[in-house]
């Protein structure tokens, strides 16, 4: 890595908030095509904003470019918790329900970063320079985000990866309003860059939901088997458990009362949502229903006529929350 030779200190740029997407699959789509989606991108985007409430957000862009299959927004840092929620799953429920209609899918890679940027706010050809910059990009082109989106479902529309001083200054403090367990860390090296990064799915799919969001190479540290080990290793009996149920993975950890014939009857929180009861150590009923990320309602819709061209426009309805 190339060292500053500069002797002399100099003021720091204001930080800003950066949000890149990419289109997966760009270069299979027929060239014909190539304008309408690379009009269609900004409009999704501007339209995501729109839903969740946060246009007054994308009025105060300090710059946004097109890259032809992708687009950079640069916001004012204190937006950042907003691009991760309500923005990501919004994106998501977006352009799924668009890919419901149109002819060329749309699927996005999105990296999130924070960081001092020269004249962001300047037309100039500087515009939005700074490592920060850099880095924003690196994170989009990434292995690791790329293969999560490869072995997802078509479901799965949005596959993020942020960066990690995001994660630390704006999810774990909690101002993006979600639990930090939703996000996944990896490690990043694409060209000169080495990083820890942070991987977010609103919707996984497809082999995400049985391998997981990389492909398993052996390296990693299989915690679930000492789970299932833990679970199956004989323990003392207990006659008295005072308390809510909760389930984590395969086991059962505080119970309500349980004497007499041994039954245990309580709520179960986890993937499974509903009344668990059984007799001794079997559980034999289990209902409810599975949810996996927020729910959204309504009859927006884009419309790309004029045999893909032309132009764009989205009407929304009733639409529930």
């Amino acid at each position: 890595m190339n060292r500053s030779h500069h002797t002399e200190p100099a003021d720091l740029p204001p930080y800003r908030a950066l949000l890149v997407v990419d289109m997966r699959g760009f270069g299979s789509v027929p060239g014909r095509d190539h304008s309408t989606l690379t009009h269609a991108i900004p409009t999704l985007l501007h339209n995501a904003f729109a839903q969740c409430h946060l246009g007054w957000v994308w009025e105060q862009k300090l710059f946004a470019t097109t890259t032809g299959d992708g687009y950079c927004l640069c916001v004012p840092s204190g937006y950042t918790p907003f691009l991760l929620n309500p923005l990501l799953p919004t994106l998501q429920e977006v352009l799924k329900f668009q890919n419901s209609l149109a002819a060329h899918p749309i699927r996005m890679r999105v990296s999130v970063n924070v960081g001092p940027l020269e004249a962001a706010d300047e037309d100039t050809i500087s515009q939005g320079s700074g490592a920060a910059r850099v880095e924003t990009h690196r994170l989009l082109d990434s292995d690791p985000v790329r293969q999560t989106l490869d072995g997802a479902g078509d479901a799965t529309c949005v596959a993020a990866i942020v960066s990690e001083r995001v994660f630390d200054d704006v999810v774990v403090p909690g101002y993006a309003g979600e639990d930090p367990s939703l996000y996944r860390a990896v490690d990043v090296s694409t060209k000169e860059y080495r990083r820890v990064a942070y991987l977010r799915v609103p919707e996984p799919s497809g082999e995400l939901l049985t391998r997981g969001f990389l492909p398993q190479d052996g390296t990693e540290e299989n915690t679930d088997t000492d789970d299932r080990q833990a679970a199956t290793t004989p323990g003392p009996t207990a006659s008295h458990v005072a308390g809510p149920v909760a389930q984590s993975h395969s086991r059962v950890t505080t119970g309500t009362d349980v004497s007499g014939n041994g039954n245990i009857t309580g709520d179960v929180s986890g993937n499974v949502t509903g009344n668990v009861s059984g007799n001794g150590n079997t559980v034999t009923t289990v209902k409810g229903d599975q949810h996996n990320g927020p729910r959204y309602t309504g009859d927006g819709q884009i419309h790309i006529g004029g045999g893909n061209t032309g132009s764009i426009r989205q009407s929304w309805g009733r639409r529930r929350r």
